[in-house]
């Protein structure tokens, strides 16, 4: 019996038997470390913490165009009541968000506010006076759901690191959010101002790609299609970069100056933006009193003919910028702005 426990078969199959048990114990091992991997961890810690949250951008994914009778009006306040209890969270962070919450947060907002805006209403009548654009403007019926979420917005610009945000809000998002300025509910362009203007001062890599996609608008609109209702509202923006534009002036802006601002004049619906167009160009002659000249003479260059309501406009801009001009340069400039104050007095239009 001890030559059968020490014969070569017996070696082989206790041989065997050990291998297969290594075998069965390297197969649980990586077993084990599949079901306990970081990522896997780190998932659960996610779900369990964050559970309710991400439920609720789940929720707030849906959309509703509030123009569809077969939409259920108690589904649309369960979602605004979703939206603000997402606010509620933005606002008392008790943590940096990790990116699994930011990923499908800025998804939601993207799938909520990136949507194709109605045809613009026909208009019979051109806005004379600022004032007018309110009684033609088109008030959006989904702005219920859409005032929470420009809200959640500019929280998440206020609470999360620019560094984090830039892969999730990127350029291609950016262009999205300018494009929406074209919207004719004055409501939703106030709050893309705040917004915007609040991603450009923080965000301070993407500061140069913005001046351009806004310099890209008010060009198509002054040579192409003279049709945009967020003007007024780029150059309030605009208004409070010039006001940070250190002296001397870079000759970029002064392009900006000479190439957008002062062409923004002859357009037919000057009116609507005429005071923030004024302010920018008063800030570009405050820190320059020399571009006095080039300024007046761009006015005059585009002095209309039978308006006397823009005529009255353009007046009361010459007035300010006369406080501001060059005492040198005014001398040069009084005889052509007195020229063209004289015709305005003899106008058959005068009053």
């Amino acid at each position: 019996m001890g030559a059968l426990r020490n014969s070569p078969k017996a070696s082989q199959i206790k041989k065997s038997t050990t291998l297969q048990h290594l075998f069965d114990l390297e197969a649980n091992s990586s077993d084990d470390t599949m079901i306990y991997s970081p990522e896997s961890s780190r998932q659960s810690i996610i779900e369990s913490e964050y559970g309710e949250i991400l439920s609720i951008i789940s929720h707030c994914c849906s959309i509703f165009t509030f123009t569809d009778p077969l939409e259920s009006p108690s589904e649309q306040d369960v979602k605004r009541l979703k939206l603000f209890q997402l606010l509620s969270f933005m606002k008392k962070p008790k943590k940096p968000l990790p990116v699994e919450i930011i990923r499908p947060l800025v998804s939601m907002l993207s799938a909520n506010l990136f949507r194709p805006l109605p045809p613009s209403a026909k208009r019979t009548v051109v806005c004379e006076l600022p004032g007018d654009e309110d009684l033609f403007s088109t008030l959006s019926p989904a702005w219920p759901h859409l005032q929470v979420v420009y809200e959640i917005l500019v929280r998440i610009v206020l609470n999360i690191d620019p560094k984090v945000l830039r892969g999730y809000v990127d350029e291609r998002f950016l262009v999205n959010l300018l494009s929406l300025f074209q919207s004719e509910d004055r409501r939703e362009r106030d709050s893309l101002k705040n917004v915007y203007h609040r991603i450009y001062f923080k965000f301070t890599f993407y500061r140069e790609i913005m001046r351009k996609s806004m310099n890209d608008v008010f060009l198509h609109y002054i040579f192409d299609s003279e049709k945009h209702s967020g003007i007024g509202e780029l150059l309030e923006i605009w208004g409070s970069i010039i006001n940070g534009f250190t002296v001397p002036l870079r000759e970029e802006h002064k392009l900006f100056l000479m190439r957008v601002l002062i062409p923004l004049h002859k357009a037919k619906g000057m009116q609507v933006y005429h005071r923030q167009l004024a302010y920018c160009v008063n800030q570009f002659v405050q820190k320059e009193p020399m571009l006095g000249g080039t300024v007046v003479r761009g006015i005059l260059k585009y002095w209309p003919a039978t308006n006397c309501q823009k005529e009255v406009l353009f007046i009361d801009e010459l007035e300010e910028l006369v406080e501001n001009i060059d005492p040198d340069h005014y001398r040069k400039l009084a005889l052509l702005i007195c020229t063209q104050i004289s015709r305005c007095l003899n106008s058959l239009n005068s009053q």
